[in-house]
């Protein structure tokens, strides 16, 4: 699901640049244009492991209910608890256990959403990403997800940038012995429209997870969408999931 590797609407628009006029011999002027404004995403990410998060949500997406693909709606409550010791491929390391619950109502009947529980690990010292366990995605399959090379965020990003941050082996289980395929996790940023009101600038962030199989073939699309701010603070805003049968939209409230 949320791959921090486990995330849709998405605010886009041009940033504003600011122009600085100086006076020059003669009477003319000549224009200046700012450089745009750097976030910090890793720092951003540290804090969220850090501090965690609890929102309300909404659910929408579509699920197979007696052989057939119905939508579905329902509200739930998201978790991401803060960071905790834990052991990762026999290594120390930082947990952070996201738990997706609430209600949903299909083909007129309504019910408690499958939980869906994953939880990340990161490296002790520098929060890099080492790899995840848990239900992955809308179907709920267990799986076991391990960073090729432990990677970290970028500490300077500006609107528009864009890139790929690393990929995961994925298994079935901690042996390792089943392999289910990869992940290419990527990340995009693209600016907020802003007003004179705003005081704090703004780039939203989407974390890309692309799940395919052994063959290299595409299974599931993961992508998780952050608000992140030029002091490095990190906030979830929504999440998808979609593979070939089920859908799942989770929305901050």
């Amino acid at each position: 699901m949320m791959n921090d590797m486990t995330r849709t609407p998405m605010l886009a628009a041009a940033m504003l640049l600011a122009l600085a006029l100086n006076g020059c011999g003669g009477g003319g002027l000549s224009t200046t244009t700012a450089p745009p404004e750097t976030f910090d995403l890793q720092t951003g990410i540290s804090g969220l492991v850090a501090n965690g998060q609890s929102s309300s949500v909404t659910l929408a997406g579509t699920a197979e209910v007696s052989g057939s693909s119905e939508p579905f709606t329902g509200t739930g409550t998201l978790t991401l608890a803060p960071g905790a010791s834990a052991t990762f491929s026999g290594e120390g390391a930082l947990s952070q256990t996201e738990t997706l619950s609430g209600t949903v109502t299909a083909a007129g009947q309504t019910g408690a959403f499958p939980a869906i529980v994953v939880v990340d690990y990161y490296a002790t010292g520098n929060d890099a990403f080492l790899g995840q366990t848990g239900t992955l995605g809308a179907s709920g399959a267990s799986a076991y997800a391990v960073a090729q090379t432990a990677f970290t965020y970028p500490v300077s990003v500006v609107a528009g940038d864009s890139g790929v941050l690393g990929t995961t082996n994925n298994y079935t289980d901690s042996t390792l012995g089943t392999a289910t395929g990869t992940t290419q996790v990527s990340y995009a940023v693209t600016a907020v429209s802003s007003t004179t009101s705003d005081s704090t600038p703004t780039v939203m962030v989407a974390i890309t997870s692309q799940v395919n199989d052994t063959q290299n073939d595409p299974l599931e699309t993961d992508v998780t969408n952050y608000s992140l701010t030029d002091g490095g603070v990190l906030t979830l805003v929504s999440a998808s999931v979609e593979n070939s049968s089920e859908s799942l939209t989770v929305t901050v409230q």
